[in-house]
């Protein structure tokens, strides 16, 4: 299917889940709360997966484009890409590990400033909608008869 689509409509399915998540805790339903959290912590795994797979083929799509395939100038480059990605994810990596930091920060400011999780929720759904439309428009959309020239080969 490739990364860029997974990750497209995982972040519809994180935004649902969080959106449920935020139904259940309004109407004081546990079953469904912690349902709906689950399906949020399994995605966000997708997700996760799905970002590490679109790394590396990001970066050899760029270092290789316009380079025939085969030939000794791909390999080269290919090389390149490789080792790019491999540095690419240490440092997504560090920053990505922020993430669990920021989402209780999220929720004890949301819960110090409302009263509620409820303004942290939204903000994590319009989030994982920001971050659809950005995967949208850097990975999948159409330009003209083709793809985006450089990233086409990403999509695999």
């Amino acid at each position: 299917m490739g990364g860029a689509r997974v990750t497209l409509w995982n972040f519809v399915a994180m935004a649902g889940a969080v959106l449920l998540v935020g139904y259940g805790l309004s109407v004081h339903n546990f079953a469904l709360f912690f349902g709906s959290y689950m399906l949020l912590v399994a995605s966000t795994g997708v997700g996760n997966g799905s970002t590490y797979r679109m790394i590396p083929a990001i970066f050899r799509a760029k270092a290789t484009a316009g380079l025939a395939k085969g030939t000794e100038a791909y390999e080269a480059a290919a090389i390149v890409g490789r080792r790019n990605a491999a540095a690419a994810v240490g440092i997504i990596s560090a920053i990505g590990a922020y993430g669990g930091f920021f989402i209780n920060r999220g929720f004890g400011s949301s819960i110090a400033a409302t009263g509620g999780a409820g303004a942290a929720l939204t903000a994590f759904a319009l989030f994982y909608a920001a971050c659809f439309v950005l995967t949208w428009a850097c990975y999948l959309r159409k330009v003209g008869a083709g793809t985006v020239p450089s990233l086409a080969a990403a999509r695999i």
